[in-house]
């Protein structure tokens, strides 16, 4: 009997020892399935549109290929209206809009993955650094036609206005209760972000606006523009996050139907912790924070 207990025990200690091994071969195959599924991915992506958002999508875009290197992403610039427009189309898989969704475009997707605002931008050396609404108004309309009528010095205004369908422009029009046709301007620029800081940088005595963390990255960089700020409250980052700065808006991500596959996981990948550091990194504000 002593001997028959002793053979048992060993029997039961030797299954033991194989269970667990293959407990450990199971998990590791898990794991590795696991690993395997998420490089698996693979396809191509096109992104369009606002010319404030594809600098952040491309750093998006650049650590999702890191991880999944068997999908190709583009991405173009053109404005929130092209955006839009290339998504019903079509044209591109995700629109980059930088603005709130109109009552007309509630039949498309929208994921906002950041926030933003609208600065009003100036030469780095006008003297002028805090305009009301009211004056607003009246210089991009054409009754405030000299910056002495607001405070600076004396020379004529010149206004550069974006062109319409971006969503600066939007933005503006919205929050001024203006129309595009009422906007009286010297210059209508339909370049991206980086061609309007440039012309007001070579324009003293100009006026513009620009996403709020553009236009404050360029001036810390030493470029010749600055924001001024509007009815009192900076144009900042902290004015943004506290929802005292007038002029804020989403930065979303827009598709024609709800997303599925590799789209899917990409917009998933966009709205996840793990791009937050972008997204904070390139001045921005995560929208869920």
């Amino acid at each position: 009997m002593h001997r028959k207990y002793k053979k048992t025990t060993l029997m039961l200690i030797l299954a033991c020892i194989l269970l667990a091994a293959c407990g450990r071969e199971s998990a590791s195959s898990d794991v590795q399935a696991s690993s395997s599924a998420s490089t698996d991915i693979e396809g191509t992506l096109h992104l369009t549109g606002s010319s404030t958002g594809e600098p952040l999508m491309v750093q998006i875009a650049s650590r999702f290929r890191t991880l999944h290197p068997k999908v190709e992403i583009k991405i173009e610039m053109g404005g929130s209206a092209r955006g839009i427009r290339d998504v019903r189309d079509g044209k591109t898989d995700i629109g980059m809009v930088s603005r709130v969704l109109t009552e007309s475009e509630q039949d498309l997707k929208g994921f906002p993955i950041a926030r933003d605002g609208i600065g009003l931008m100036v030469h780095k050396n006008n003297p002028v650094t805090t305009l009301t609404s009211a004056q607003v108004t009246g210089i991009f309309t054409g009754q405030i036609k000299n910056w002495r009528e607001v405070g600076g010095r004396n020379a004529p205004i010149m206004v550069i206005n974006r062109e319409d369908g971006r969503g600066s422009i939007e933005l503006f029009k919205e929050h001024f209760r203006l129309r595009y046709s009422d906007i009286q301007a010297q210059i209508v620029l339909g370049a991206d972000n980086p061609a309007v800081i440039e012309a007001v940088a070579a324009q003293p005595n100009a006026i513009s606006m620009m996403s709020v963390i553009e236009a404050d990255n360029k001036e810390k960089a030493g470029g010749l523009i600055k924001l001024v700020s509007l009815d009192g409250v900076a144009a900042t980052h902290a004015s943004i996050l506290s929802g005292n700065y007038p002029l804020s808006r989403p930065l979303s991500l827009v598709t024609r139907e709800l997303p599925t596959g590799l789209l899917k996981n990409f917009i998933e990948y966009s709205l996840s912790a793990q791009v937050v550091d972008i997204i904070e990194n390139m001045g921005f504000i995560p929208y869920q924070e």
